[in-house]
């Protein structure tokens, strides 16, 4: 555990939020709170004010996203994401693929310095890479990882990465790897605005880095924290013990932005939320069955119903990526044509004779769908769902599991029909190939429709050819319906007027955080 530099003699102390402790509960809501103290140095002389952060953080998330969020507070990547898919500079000022995709030659910031003082090197570099590129994890989360056959150190500031295929345009989007110092005594040196102090099972704790490269923030300490439950951290906002409220939950939605102390800012989650098809499983091996079922949704009612009218109608992909250029494909609510294509396929309504003595109501399709009880709005939307297909005669029966590992577990397998999952919308197009390339081992939906337009896309040299292989597969997904794709979530979080936060369109402000400011003259206002 990185340990940051302690504060001097004489020099500031911090002091945060009230010393209250909350333990850790199955329905613990993310917080983010931010407390201001003041301290006082020897003699009580009165020094600066201190800004002290408290992120709270639901155990429902899992240690997995406790470590992200800490990893993007204190660790930089190469390039990143934005928010139209474009790759964006961090670590890396510059980029250069070679004409034939064969190769990447990436240029370093020259500014960049660990935790401990020490410069971003291209050895650094590619210490990193080879680590990820030999990782099964990372290789299964980005898949054209396992294209590259060497990384050559140029200097101090570069590195050309060589490819056993022409994939470099694509190799891009899996390069937003946090870049870290691999000591040989084991410890991993980090160089992100902020520096990993300490962490116990109820608090973490962050100190500012005051040599980083893009600037000292004016946040001085972040503590990460939980609170039990959604009713508890709104309470603690309107009491002005918290000041940001990280993610506010629908329910609340409509009291928090009445409050006139607060903002509360909003962004279209990369992940939406869809029915996938076991295609290799009589019927959805059948794609008019697919094809049907996706007509009989309503995908309004199921966003209105489950969040409230929050969030975008998904059509499986980022629809604001630019290489789609905001080509939506999305079927409408049509029972009607639903009811014709389930008819032509021989799956017709049975006539009153034929289901006299059957249990239930007249169905002409049953099949059952695994739902993860864990991930909070998967029951309503299946029971949403399984209202609108009864409308059809089609029961789709309920298969719930305590934890949506344990669906992810079962769909790695051959024995389900279809399953309820969250899935990235690919604002990182590397992610596509992930999820639907039948090559691979996230899930095993027997789909390998989408296999040709998926190696276009990873063997794609220009931006044209990018966009053009991209939309193919965005077709495929349409035409062949493997999964019936619903809706995402926009993403909401609560900040008190007290701090200036910077709001970049489709930008998560946390992604911010470092340049957040306290407006001096709110309390005023």
């Amino acid at each position: 555990m990185l340990q940051g530099e302690k504060p001097k003699a004489g020099g500031r102390a911090v002091r945060g939020s009230p010393a209250r402790r909350w333990r850790r509960g199955t329905a613990a809501v993310a917080t983010l709170v931010v407390a201001l103290g003041t301290a006082c140095g020897a003699g009580d002389s009165p020094q600066q004010s201190e800004v002290v952060l408290s992120v709270g953080f639901p155990d429902a998330g899992g240690a997995n996203s406790l470590n992200q969020l800490v990893l993007q507070l204190t660790s930089d990547s190469l390039i990143r994401t934005g928010p139209d898919g474009r790759i964006e500079e961090m670590l890396a000022s510059d980029w250069l693929v070679d004409p034939d995709g064969t190769a990447v030659t990436v240029t370093l910031r020259r500014d960049v310095t660990f935790h401990d003082g020490s410069p971003l090197t291209a050895n650094d570099v590619k210490t990193t890479l080879d680590q990820a590129r030999q990782s099964a994890y990372r290789v299964g989360r980005d898949p054209l990882l396992s294209d590259i056959e060497s990384i050559k150190v140029m200097g101090l500031d570069q590195v050309r990465i060589a490819l056993s295929r022409p994939s470099g345009q694509m190799l891009l989007f899996a390069l937003g790897i946090h870049i870290v110092n691999q000591r040989e005594e084991g410890e991993t040196i980090r160089s992100g605005p902020f520096i990993l102090e300490s962490g116990t099972a109820e608090e973490t704790i962050l100190r500012v880095n005051p040599n980083y490269y893009q600037g000292r923030s004016d946040i001085d300490t972040v503590r990460i924290k939980t609170f039990s439950s959604v009713r508890n951290a709104w309470a603690a906002m309107m009491r002005s013990e918290i000041d940001v409220l990280f993610n506010v939950p629908v329910g609340a939605r409509q009291f928090v932005e009445a409050d006139p102390s607060v903002r509360v800012f909003s962004r279209d989650s990369p992940t939406a939320y869809a029915l996938l098809f076991n295609t290799s499983r009589p019927p959805f091996d059948d794609p008019r069955v697919r094809v049907a079922l996706s007509y009989a949704v309503d995908r309004d009612a199921v966003r209105d119903r489950t969040f409230r009218g929050r969030g975008t109608i998904s059509s499986g992909l980022w629809t604001s990526h630019w290489v789609y250029g905001g080509r939506e494909l999305i079927y409408g609510y049509d029972p009607q044509i639903a009811d014709r294509l389930l008819s032509e396929v021989g799956l017709s309504l049975p006539t009153e004779t034929q289901v006299a003595g059957i249990e239930g109501f007249p169905n002409r399709l049953r099949f059952e769908t695994l739902v993860g009880l864990d991930v909070a709005p998967m029951e309503r939307i299946a029971l949403i769902m399984q209202q609108q297909l009864r409308q059809i005669g089609v029961d789709m029966a309920i298969d719930a599991k305590p934890l949506f590992d344990d669906v992810g577990e079962q769909l790695r397998g051959d024995d389900w029909d279809a399953a309820l999952v969250p899935l990235n919308t690919a604002r990182n197009l590397s992610r596509l190939y992930a999820f639907w390339h039948s090559s691979q081992p996230l899930f095993d939906a027997g789909f390998n429709e989408a296999d040709d337009a998926l190696e276009r896309l990873r063997s794609s040299v220009t931006e044209e050819e990018v966009r053009d292989s991209a939309g193919a597969f965005q077709q495929t997904l349409f035409d062949l319906a493997p999964a019936i794709f619903l809706t995402g979530l926009d993403q909401a979080r609560a900040v008190s007027r007290r701090f200036i936060v910077p709001d970049e369109p489709g930008r998560d402000i946390i992604e911010t955080l470092r340049r957040w400011k306290v407006d001096e003259g709110w309390s005023t206002k």
